[in-house]
């Protein structure tokens, strides 16, 4: 214990070589060196990101046949993925069972962090199904890697405009096994116990977003069956499930999450309602503020008269230097530019300035929206 504490302090110290000069100088003199010192050790080795050392040592308790402790391998594991060293790890994780270990929640996590940050999606797929084996519940670092490479495969394929969106029930749903798989991951977290963060959930949120493709617009308002003569054909959006930006399905995960304390619940109660995006990542911003509309909207059909809706929005500072004077000026940040994008995109027209850090939409305005002018003789499905 005494020569533990030795090499636990030298390994806090990140002196990788004078917690290896007391193993050492312990051998010479006789000492039994057990478990616990080689766990310190390799914990040294960890501290100290040498993970050339960490093998050395780990081969070091093999030959003299003695068995490692899950702490151990963690350590070893952890200083190799460190150094960037995945596949070493990936090699030596197996030997935890052959010596009969069973690796624990600290060993996937590492290895799964590794995985992301190198985004390899098929270490990780294959890492979720070993831990499903070993009976290994996930916790929130596993749940948000796994989601976090999902997000950017999803995003990937609609870029370069790969279907992701099937019409096969006769509405418009993500179809894309990138989303399938982030939201199986996102389940197993959520039955296990694990509150997911806001950035986690709004990466979840990201893969039920629809591509923003003008021909894929027109495809969904066609799918209506209505037509228009005003040329602005986005005011038709508000004829569509999920406003033709998200997933119906993302609505459904935002009032859960807000249930779950994740996000903040959606409340009418207050005239004009207030929808606070500050704080919000930008795709549960956007997800909150069309829930927001989805309720307008039933509230419209209840005969309801609309309050107006105001928006606070983050604001940044920068410093313009003119001949005169340095001055500073507020300007629209991303989830500031991205709302403002959102309502163009739909044709909602809005009062004020994103730069000032609050918009309004009238509720007249909004009225009118969810009334759009058809064509006559309507031809729509009769059902809608």
């Amino acid at each position: 214990m005494f020569l533990s504490a030795l090499i636990d302090v030298a390994g806090h110290a990140r002196k990788v070589d004078a917690a290896f000069e007391i193993l050492r100088e312990a051998r010479k003199q006789g000492i039994h060196i057990g478990t616990i010192s080689y766990s310190s050790l390799m914990g040294a080795c960890s501290n100290a990101k040498n993970w050339q050392k960490a093998l050395e040592l780990y081969e070091d308790i093999k030959s003299i046949k003695l068995k490692p402790t899950v702490s151990t391998m963690n350590a070893l594991i952890t200083t190799l993925c460190d150094g960037n060293q995945l596949q070493k790890a990936l090699e030596v994780f197996p030997e935890m069972k052959r010596v009969g270990l069973r690796p624990n929640t600290i060993t996937y996590s590492i290895l799964l962090v590794a995985s992301e940050k190198k985004d390899d999606v098929d270490v990780g797929l294959m890492l979720r199904s070993q831990a499903k084996k070993d009976g290994v519940a996930p916790n929130l670092v596993m749940s948000r890697c796994l989601i976090a490479m999902c997000f950017r495969r999803f995003e990937k394929a609609c870029m370069h405009g790969e279907p992701v969106l099937s019409f096969n029930s006769g509405r418009p749903q993500i179809d894309s096994k990138w989303t399938s798989l982030a939201l199986m991951v996102y389940r197993e977290a959520i039955i296990a116990g694990v509150v997911p963060t806001m950035e986690v959930f709004s990466q979840l949120l990201g893969c039920l977003q629809l591509p923003c493709d003008a021909s894929l617009r027109d495809r969904l308002i066609e799918n209506l069956g209505v037509d228009t003569d005003s040329p602005k054909r986005s005011n038709l959006c508000s004829l569509v499930e999920g406003f033709g930006e998200y997933d119906p399905r993302a609505f459904s995960l935002l009032e859960e999450a807000a249930s779950l304390g994740i996000v903040p619940s959606v409340s009418f109660n207050e005239s004009p309602i207030v929808v606070d995006a500050r704080k919000l990542p930008i795709h549960t911003a956007e997800v909150y503020l069309l829930t927001v509309l989805k309720g307008l909207k039933h509230r419209l059909a209840a005969g309801a008269r609309l309050p107006n809706t105001t928006i606070l929005l983050p604001i940044e500072k920068t410093q313009i230097q003119s001949p005169m004077v340095k001055k500073t000026i507020n300007v629209a940040g991303r989830i500031s530019q991205g709302i403002a994008s959102l309502l163009r995109r739909l044709g909602l027209p809005y009062h004020g300035n994103e730069s000032y850090g609050k918009i309004r939409i009238n509720g007249v305005v909004v009225k009118k929206w969810f009334q759009p002018k058809l064509s006559f003789p309507f031809n729509g499905k009769p059902a809608e």
